[in-house]
């Protein structure tokens, strides 16, 4: 464990919308970014901010967080899988962090949560409620709601059908 209590926080970025990307006003894409780093306390001067996305979205990110280390990746669950690959190397994040926050509530991201339990380090899942794997938040050591920032489009609530 590292002395520093520097945490690694990994953001996926598109998932905190509580919409589609493309439905997210720019107003959204600001509250989803600044309100989740406010809600775990995120640390510029000590803190490693990772943020996952799409490349449709990378330029709207990286203005919302010009000091984050971007990374894109296009395709089905891209930014999740490149999020996936980024939090791989547990022994070197458990020599380094004293804990790691995942914003998002993907099920996807449950295997890294529990690789890195296994190296002991602790995670926080920061996620929006409703719209989270219950799998995932019963693997974290510890849970953080976020809010909406986005109320969800009334195509998407009333289906294809309305």
């Amino acid at each position: 464990m590292s002395p520093i209590r520097r945490r690694l926080i990994a953001v996926d970025a598109q998932n905190l919308l509580g919409c589609h990307p493309a439905d997210a006003s720019a107003a959204c894409w600001e509250f989803a970014i600044t309100e989740s780093l406010n809600a775990v306390g995120f640390r510029e001067d000590t803190d490693h901010l990772v943020i996952a996305v799409a490349p449709d979205w990378a330029f709207t990110v990286k203005a919302l967080a010009p000091f984050a280390r971007l990374i894109v990746r296009g395709g089905r669950h891209g930014a999740d899988l490149a999020l996936c690959t980024a939090l791989e190397d547990t022994n070197f994040i458990a020599s380094r962090y004293s804990e790691v926050v995942i914003a998002s509530g993907s099920h996807i991201f449950r295997r890294s949560v529990r690789a890195l339990a296994d190296a002991g380090v602790p995670t926080t899942v920061a996620c929006l409620p409703h719209q989270t794997s219950s799998a995932l938040t019963a693997t974290a050591a510890h849970v953080t709601w976020l809010d909406r920032p986005c109320a969800v489009p009334v195509r998407t609530r009333l289906g294809l059908a309305a």
